[in-house]
């Protein structure tokens, strides 16, 4: 039995879902008491991992078995993955937040060319007004907070942001097979480099158990159960179009810090999100209107991933 086919709106919806699940990422690392982000990043990282590995065994496939069976381009992915969680620890350690958020609102753009140049798949009209509205939210929530920085840190930010486009045209391609491997290889590959930096920096891996358990939940429950979702819905949605959503996870991020932490965005945040939202909801109305699956059935056989390791869904038999 094939597994079954999302339209372009409900992969869309699914993106939305696993960016505001994301988004409460930041939450947990403000709350850590007295963690690093090396020893943050590599208990969430290993919770990622772990979390990946029981969804794969819970669908009734073995983990190191999902992992072989899966091909390059999802071992890639997962790489790609793991590079992208340092890329982000290094350059909030040399340029601002803000310029970081800035620079992964262009992901979508370098998403749309990856896509255009290795899928042939061409971008909508739709999504070029929904990226460039989506870009404008964001420099307004980012204002002229960008503050100063070296070179190193604004290079790795836009390989950070070039990097998010690639992972998603890669996953876009990637062969059918379970959804949970780029996260497992991804998490067990940063978290090992991580645990690397912080024993080489003296400070161990030891944290407190509330800091373990926060590490936990935004590596266990947000990344570890939400990106497979994230990874199955590529196969529904333009590269362009999923990296243009996932900057909801952008825009909830500092909603939840004030809510939970009592620390009040500024106006121009506000308005920027406000702006950023609107861009990507319109885009998310008019695939539903459209009614269109944008993945024709020959591509739908060979890319995107397999339904068994997303959470909720039974086992599917992959048809040949």
């Amino acid at each position: 039995m094939a597994p079954p086919t999302l339209s372009r709106f409900q992969g869309s919806m699914a993106v939305l879902l696993c960016g505001l699940a994301f988004s409460f990422g930041p939450l947990t690392f403000r709350a850590l008491r007295e963690a690093d982000e090396w020893q943050y990043l590599s208990h969430r990282s290993f919770a990622a991992a772990l979390v990946s590995a029981m969804v794969i065994v819970a669908a009734g496939r073995n983990p190191v078995r999902a992992v072989v069976d899966a091909g390059r381009r999802q071992v890639m992915a997962g790489l790609l993955l793991a590079a992208m969680f340092s890329l982000f620890v290094v350059a909030l350690s040399r340029v601002s937040a803000a310029f970081v958020l800035l620079m992964q609102s262009t992901s979508p753009f370098y998403a749309a060319l990856l896509g255009r140049i290795f899928l042939k798949e061409p971008v909508s009209r739709d999504t070029i007004v929904a990226i460039v509205a989506a870009t404008v939210g964001v420099v307004v929530m980012v204002g002229g907070n960008v503050g100063d920085g070296d070179a190193v840190g604004i290079a790795l930010s836009v390989v950070l942001s070039i990097a998010l486009g690639a992972y998603a045209v890669l996953i876009r391609s990637a062969p059918a097979r379970d959804p949970g491997v780029p996260t497992l290889v991804g998490g067990t590959t940063a978290g090992v480099a991580a645990a690397v930096v912080a024993m080489g920096t003296g400070v161990g891996v030891a944290v407190p158990a509330f800091d373990l358990l926060m590490a936990f939940v935004a590596g266990g429950l947000l990344i570890g159960l939400f990106t497979p979702i994230w990874n199955y819905s590529h196969r529904f949605v333009p590269p362009a179009d999923v990296s243009l959503l996932l900057i909801s996870e952008v825009v909830a991020a500092p909603v939840w810090v004030w809510v939970f932490r009592d620390e009040r965005p500024t106006n121009g945040t506000l308005l920027g999100g406000a702006i950023t939202l609107a861009a990507v909801t319109w885009l998310t109305v008019r695939a539903a209107r459209s009614g269109d699956h944008d993945l024709p059935d020959r591509m739908g056989r060979e890319r995107g991933l397999h339904v068994g390791a997303v959470p909720g869904f039974r086992r599917y038999r992959r048809e040949d």
